[in-house]
């Protein structure tokens, strides 16, 4: 599922206009009656009208709420419409306000006393995609007495027009004075911030509301020049996940090898393992440090094979006949380790998931960043915040403020598949497309969970999907399962039980394309 950035939106409504033979009033007419459309949807089992107070700002964004407004009364609810009292209005604004005072719609400012009472519904459409940094003072005061009132009366509906007035729609940063909505009503396609904290938190639920056209068509004209962004949604991995033929055997279904451990580490790569059994691999193997096997072999599952190494020929051995290889989870940071780890990484050629101690051998990627432009297929990195602070030089802080370009960016710059995990995960390819994952919760956060994570995608790729596509699918499996973990319990369960559930997971997937 397409989402989009503040830009593409952007380019849209313009294309609609040069390009498509569309008004921009008329998209505005099918915006504004969507927000109607939404708000009545709400309330479809209420046979009353409602007290609907529609807060409309004096660019575009507002003039969508003053069409709604029109809507609305039309269909006989009670509606009143609040502004700013001071800056004049866009052209389009003061067209739609002469249609408001035609029809005798009451028109208020806060000057005007409560001018909230009584409302079932508040519509918020005063500032849209189009701000940047703070929010003025006219529309602060307003958002603070629609914060008030809603502390008082908390069962009032709160619906933002496009964004919530305050939202970054690229990064998902919020100003101060964000008011936390029910229902946010968005056109075309939810915006990126949407997805992203601390964004989210304030949309409430999405209403997504047609534009009037095929807005998919203007993203294909040769003049966009934006890389696309996804939403991993289940149709897209149930569309992905491998095929089975009747004749398949372990021989078909890819050998995935897990390279890990050592001292104090051993589960790391067990964890990898068995996750790569469960999602699917036709033959895992561990290998670990010589000195570590004994402890490997009493603890891992028997269906997981088992080898052991002590030099850079053993690893090259161990990969030479195997579809995908994971490097990383526990393998230790000691300097000799760190030495074998970056060595075998920039000289193998086999199908290569790079995570935890696998990536901090790595250092700053500009040190090692052309070794992996030379592969023939794109190796896939699986950093947390942390550890891809220490590729990129970059603070955690400034990856979060623009998680999505940020790992958009480095994958092209790169030539690598990069999985940027947390909340949520993104995923981006040397193409320029960036797929944001919305499965998976906050139960997650415990030791271990990454190996597990490392040890599915190794075990798709290993199967048969493209770099890209093992990403994709393997984070959202990954925090699928999780999810129906959490109906249980919201914390507590392992990473172990996270990998046992996939199976499961995968089934109801499948079944449901069936279905």
């Amino acid at each position: 599922m397409r989402i989009l950035a503040k830009d593409e939106a952007k380019f849209i409504d313009q294309w609609a206009v040069e390009k498509g033979g569309l008004p921009l009033a008329v998209l505005m007419e099918n915006a504004g009656r969507g927000v109607a459309e939404a708000i009545v949807e709400a309330f479809e089992e209420l046979d009353e009208p409602l007290e609907i107070v529609i807060v409309a700002g004096k660019g575009n964004n507002g003039a969508d709420g003053l069409v709604a407004a029109r809507h609305l009364e039309e269909w006989g609810h009670e509606v009143r419409i609040v502004i700013p009292d001071e800056g004049e209005g866009s052209e389009l604004f003061e067209e739609q306000m002469a249609a408001i005072e035609a029809l005798e719609i009451p028109v208020l400012t806060i000057d005007d006393g409560d001018v909230f009472e009584a409302a079932d519904v508040i519509v918020d459409g005063l500032v849209g995609t189009g701000l940047t940094g703070e929010l003025c003072d006219s529309v602060m005061e307003i958002l603070d007495r629609i914060d008030a009132h809603v502390e008082t009366y908390p069962d009032t509906l709160m619906v933002a027009i496009d964004v919530p007035s305050g939202m970054n729609s690229n990064t998902g940063e919020v100003a101060n004075g964000t008011v936390a909505m029910d229902i946010t009503v968005t056109f075309g396609a939810p915006k990126i911030g949407m997805l992203l904290y601390p964004a989210c938190a304030y949309c409430g639920k999405i209403a997504v509301k047609g534009l009037g056209f095929s807005w998919e068509m203007a993203l294909l004209d040769d003049d966009n020049k934006q890389y696309p962004t996804e939403l991993i949604t289940p149709d897209l991995v149930t569309a992905l996940l491998p095929e089975r033929e009747e004749t398949a055997h372990k021989g078909t279904n890819g050998h995935t090898l897990i390279i890990g451990g050592s001292d104090g580490m051993i589960g790391a790569p067990l964890l990898a393992a068995e996750a790569a059994v469960h999602a699917g691999a036709g033959k895992v193997t561990a290998v670990v440090p010589s000195d570590c096997l004994k402890m490997l072999q009493t603890k891992v599952m028997p269906e997981v094979l088992t080898g052991s190494f002590s030099s850079l020929l053993h690893l090259r051995m161990h990969a030479a006949d195997k579809e995908a290889v994971a490097i990383g989870p526990g393998f230790g940071r000691s300097e000799e380790s760190m030495t074998l780890a970056k060595t075998f990484i920039t000289t193998t050629e086999a199908p290569l998931v790079i995570d935890a101690d696998g990536l901090w051998a790595l250092g700053h990627m500009d040190t090692v960043g052309d070794e992996f432009a030379k592969r023939d297929f794109p190796a896939i990195l699986t950093p947390h915040p942390g550890e891809f602070a220490r590729l990129t030089g970059l603070s955690v802080e400034e990856i979060e403020a623009d998680r999505v370009e940020i790992a958009r960016q480095f994958a092209i710059k790169y030539k690598v598949v990069l999985v940027l995990k947390g909340a949520p995960t993104v995923v981006a390819s040397p193409e320029g497309l960036a797929a944001v994952n919305y499965s998976g919760n906050e139960g997650m956060g415990t030791g271990g969970m990454g190996d597990t994570l490392t040890g599915i995608i190794a075990s798709l790729l290993g199967q048969g999907l493209e770099e890209l596509e093992a990403a994709m699918v393997g984070v959202y499996l990954h925090g699928a399962a999780a999810d129906e973990l959490y109906e249980e319990r919201n914390f507590g369960y392992t990473p172990s039980e996270v990998s046992r559930q996939l199976p499961y997971t995968m089934t109801e997937l499948l079944d449901m394309d069936v279905e």
